[in-house]
């Protein structure tokens, strides 16, 4: 345990740490709901075929959208701006949830987080690897890989928990939480490392 402990301390950098808290949080967001999305749809008086529907068109919204916004040219200063905008506008789709009433809304849903996805998983990325040790690659590739199925199970022991104990409700509230810390993370390191000082987000 120790040795592990040194490892993440010592040779992993500070920018990789909190690119890696950040997505870790955001994918815990997400993978709290997507394995009983369908059930989540269906207990809010819509069919298999909505959920269907709405997931067809996150999909196709966000890869439309990843094509289109990464081929625009962008100085270094641009791209952070539009990582931190992309996260928020992803934040604020995973805030929608909580809002859904109509079909209409689930799809606006969809497609703001879709949208936000496109705008800064390309991003995210590349700064990823712009964090990671030459020396340590491997490692901490393995280390990212590692964290996705990790998280993704504690996830799914969580939804249950929530969803018997206190329901949805409860269940979208720790989403918007844990989306709201994600971003903050992404901003603490925006400002960690000097990105944007003459520049308004």
């Amino acid at each position: 345990m120790k040795k592990i402990t040194s490892l993440l301390t010592t040779w992993i950098n500070s920018g990789y740490k909190l690119l890696l808290a950040s997505y870790g949080m955001s994918l815990f967001s997400e993978w709290i709901i997507l394995p009983i999305y369908a059930v989540f749809v269906q207990k809010i008086g819509w069919d298999i075929l909505d959920a269907s529907g709405a997931m067809a068109t996150f999909l196709i919204t966000q890869g439309i959208f990843t094509i289109i916004i990464q081929r625009l040219k962008r100085t270094k200063q641009h791209r952070i701006a539009l990582l931190v905008w992309g996260w928020a506008i992803w934040v604020i789709g995973i805030s929608l949830y909580i809002t859904i009433s109509s079909t209409l809304m689930l799809f606006i849903t969809q497609i703001l987080t879709a949208l936000g996805n496109a705008i800064a998983d390309p991003i995210f990325d590349e700064e990823l690897s712009n964090n990671t040790d030459k020396k340590n690659k491997l490692f901490e590739r393995w280390l990212f890989e590692g964290m996705q199925d990790i998280v993704n199970g504690i996830a799914a022991v969580i939804w249950w928990i929530i969803v018997v104990s206190y329901g949805f409700p409860a269940l979208i509230f720790i989403m918007i939480g844990m989306a709201t810390l994600s971003l903050i993370s992404i901003i603490i390191y925006v400002k960690k490392h000097g990105y944007l000082k003459n520049h308004q987000l």
